[in-house]
């Protein structure tokens, strides 16, 4: 009869649009389209973000990660961090690079820290491949840690700092009881799956989320729900940890920054939560300004110790 070839067709077609919708949204998040370093650098320097950055010492290198993937970083330092012994790992956020990671730089910089900054998987220099948001590249962390302990002989502190995906990445690091001493987290999120549901669910389409996350299994073999770094926060003893989260982030909601905290002070490990008013997401540090966003850092880093 027409109208039941009719309702098929529209059945066919409402099917093959959630598929092919479901295919691009994954592919968006696990193979993004990333920018370069030149581009990353130009946004950072018409932000005033910069800074000082020219003017320190670089030194570029390479790091094994994950099954011996190479992850190209840079070792930053100056005359004021040079023999301190104290050391930070910057992670930077989701299609960014390790310039991304350039506006925390000046911070450490100037409380006394060399900064290692890298590109995670697909990012920057390094091979195109799969991305997690953080499960897989959390594994390349530990290895980066590994790599600046053998490194660098002098180091007595060493801390991480990572925004929005590098956020998960630093705290998803804690499941293999890594040997760091303060983690700070911008804008970071739960799940990566919590974040994709959020997107939807004010769209009023929160039914495709588990689509998305089939055919990010089915075709990437990438389970987002797997990128979870408040389950593994809960595992974390006694490293304290710094969580900054800006008041008018609509890509990555407060609460996950508020879940967090929670889950990491568990155990009874020092934590703090830090919002920023009327910062959008990854955007605490050009909100606040360098004056302030480096003193969240030095009143954390002076409340536990690790600075004077």
């Amino acid at each position: 009869m027409p109208w039941i070839i009719t309702v098929s067709a529209i059945v066919l077609f409402l099917l093959v649009s959630v598929v092919i919708f479901s295919w691009r949204n994954a592919k968006l998040s696990l193979k993004p389209r990333t920018m370069t370093l030149e581009k990353e650098m130009a946004w950072n320097k018409e932000r005033g973000l910069w800074l000082d950055f020219d003017s320190y010492d670089k030194t570029e290198y390479e790091i094994r990660g994950k099954d011996g993937y190479i992850l190209h970083a840079m070792f930053v330092e100056n005359d004021v961090t040079r023999g301190t012994g104290k050391y930070v790992i910057i992670c930077h956020g989701h299609t960014s690079c390790r310039y991304g990671a350039v506006k925390y730089v000046n911070s450490y910089i100037k409380l006394g820290f060399s900064c290692i900054i890298y590109d995670a998987r697909t990012h920057g220099l390094n091979e195109k491949t799969i991305y997690t948001l953080g499960n897989y590249e959390s594994e390349d962390l530990k290895y980066v840690i590994e790599d600046t302990r053998d490194r660098y002989k002098d180091l007595k502190i060493l801390g991480l700092h990572g925004e929005s995906m590098g956020s998960s990445t630093v705290c998803s690091v804690v499941r293999f009881d890594p040997k760091i001493d303060f983690i700070v987290a911008d804008c970071g999120f739960t799940r990566c799956y919590d974040v994709v549901y959020d997107g939807y669910r004010r769209l009023h389409m929160a039914f495709i989320v588990p689509c998305i996350n089939l055919a990010s299994k089915l075709i990437y073999h990438v389970d987002m729900k797997e990128t979870c770094a408040v389950e593994h926060l809960k595992k974390n003893k006694n490293i304290p940890i710094l969580f900054i989260h800006g008041t008018a982030d609509s890509l990555i909601l407060p609460y996950h920054s508020e879940k967090l905290k929670e889950a990491a002070s568990m155990n009874g490990a020092y934590t703090e939560l830090i919002y920023v008013e009327g910062a959008g997401h990854a955007m605490s540090r050009y909100t606040a300004g360098f004056e302030k966003y480096t003193g969240y850092i030095r009143d954390f880093l002076s409340k536990t110790g690790f600075i004077a």
